[in-house]
Parts: structure tokens; C-alpha cells; sequence
């Protein structure tokens, strides 16, 4: 992330009008992680937990933290996903 909020506010001073921008000193933006919310350090788990993430954000939890997730819930979803991949992917090959 260090890059990212290295680059940002040049773009901002790029892209946003010079008015809008005014005389302010370019510098890199802070950034922290939040506590208390589950931390994906596994290679391969982005998809999931990713998926995860929006879909209790889409049934109207207004703030999803996904406080509550472990590596297990995690692996969990990967199953589930695989699952459903194989029977919407693989299983109508069979059928036709």
C-alpha cells in the first residue's frame, strides 16, 4: 500500500482542477489497518474471502467488518465454492 498513497496525491493534483487543489504541499497519504477484522496472510484465499466480504455487504449488513471470520470459516468457503463451481461448470458437460 506504501506506493499507492506515495502516488496518490500526485494524481489528485493531476486529475482535480487547479482551483480545487489550491497550494497544498503533495504529500503521501497515511495509511493503517484496521483492528479487530480478519486478516487474509494465506496465499489463494483472496477469492473467497473476497466474495465473502460482498456478499454480507449485498444482504444489507451496513457495516461488514467480517470481525467474526477465521481461517477455518475460510476454508469453509473455498469448499462451498469449489462445489458450486464444479456443479454449474462441470456437471452440464456431463449432461449434454
Amino acid at each position: 500500500m506504501e506506493p499507492v498513497a506515495i502516488m496518490l496525491p500526485y494524481i489528485a493534483k493531476k486529475v482535480w482542477p487547479a482551483d480545487a487543489f489550491g497550494e497544498r504541499p503533495i504529500v503521501p497519504f497515511r495509511v493503517g489497518r484496521l483492528g479487530g477484522v480478519y486478516e487474509n496472510v494465506r496465499s489463494g484465499d483472496c477469492g473467497p474471502v473476497a466474495v465473502k466480504f460482498l456478499e454480507i455487504h449485498a444482504a444489507g449488513d451496513p457495516n461488514p467488518t467480517m470481525a467474526g471470520l477465521t481461517d477455518d470459516l475460510v476454508d469453509i468457503f473455498r469448499k462451498y465454492n469449489a462445489m458450486d463451481n464444479y456443479k454449474d461448470l462441470v456437471v452440464p458437460l456431463y449432461l449434454r
